[in-house]
């Protein structure tokens, strides 16, 4: 089923008032992150937190809401987990994700989850977030891992750690893992990945470049960590007016082709076959969805 996905916003579990504000803006999908925004201390509270809202917020009209649980080998996965689930979660993030077997186990926990709650098995979507060379390394077996894994998740910030240079501005250090991902997920037939966090919150200009780099190189939307961040980034992964006309001519030339009995055709001097038709064909569903959810 197509959802929107183009902005991802994190809102950390700690915070009440933040998880309330998120649900009132224009982001595709909220990230309600028990991870890296809450303070060791504060875990279990946060976790608490989290639950309360989702389940004050269940069935209306809010975004498409996924959790972001501690790391599979830390004291508060199991719980994590359990509490997204109960609180009906449409899917889980798990950060430094790295290789097959943990994917497995994770799916098995679950699975066995969602029986204890009634839920059917495989309601709740996993997101491989992938922070790490050897995660990069490992995207595609990462993304075959298991029919619950739909997208992979890419985290820049801690990935130039691990390979020790630093997050720049031009983001030069990113293209091979970001190239990576994308072609792991589309060989694995998951959809696209999503794009890291642009962390200079008041650099526009810099989030703009980034973004319009990461939907060309094959990404389907960004994680942002700021309401201001959300109107740069869906303007940029929502098919512009040129770009709807050009599909709609498409896919119309090719059905009077075909009625014709023809295959490939020519469209303003172009080529034009059934993958660039398919092509076409996304693109109009995506704006057809947009404009029924109000973009």
């Amino acid at each position: 089923m197509l959802k929107k996905h183009r902005t991802w916003l994190f809102a950390p579990g700690s915070n009440a008032r933040v998880m309330e504000k998120a649900t009132k803006l224009d982001a595709d999908v909220i990230i309600y992150d028990l991870e890296d925004a809450v303070r060791l201390e504060e875990k279990e509270q946060a976790r608490e937190r989290v639950e309360q809202h989702l389940q004050q917020n269940h069935g209306n009209e809010s975004p498409y809401k996924v959790l972001r649980v501690n790391e599979s080998n830390s004291p508060f996965f199991l719980e994590d987990v359990k509490a997204g689930v109960r609180a009906g979660v449409d899917g889980l993030i798990l950060p430094k994700s790295e290789n097959h077997s943990d994917m497995k186990i994770v799916d098995e926990r679950i699975a066995s989850i969602e029986q204890e709650e009634g839920l059917e098995t495989g309601s709740v979507d996993l997101y491989p977030l992938i922070e790490t060379a050897r995660g990069v390394h490992n995207s595609y077996e990462l993304a075959s891992a298991c029919s619950r894994i739909k997208r992979l998740f890419f985290g820049a910030v801690d990935y130039t750690v691990d390979i020790q240079t630093t997050f720049s501005e031009h983001g030069l250090e990113l293209r091979y893992a970001q190239s990576q991902l994308v072609n792991s997920s589309y060989a694995a037939g998951i959809e696209g990945p999503i794009d890291t966090v642009y962390t200079d919150i008041q650099n526009e200009r810099g989030l703009k470049k980034g973004t319009e780099i990461g939907q060309q190189l094959g990404f389907k939307g960004k994680m942002v960590i700021h309401p201001k961040q959300i109107e740069i980034v869906n303007y940029i992964y929502t098919p512009s007016e040129y770009e709807v006309q050009e599909a709609t001519e498409i896919v119309n030339a090719y059905e009077h082709a075909k009625e014709q009995g023809k295959g490939a055709i020519q469209l303003h001097g172009k080529m034009i076959d059934l993958p660039v038709v398919e092509s076409a064909e996304r693109t109009l569903a995506l704006i057809k969805m947009l404009k029924k959810t109000k973009m």
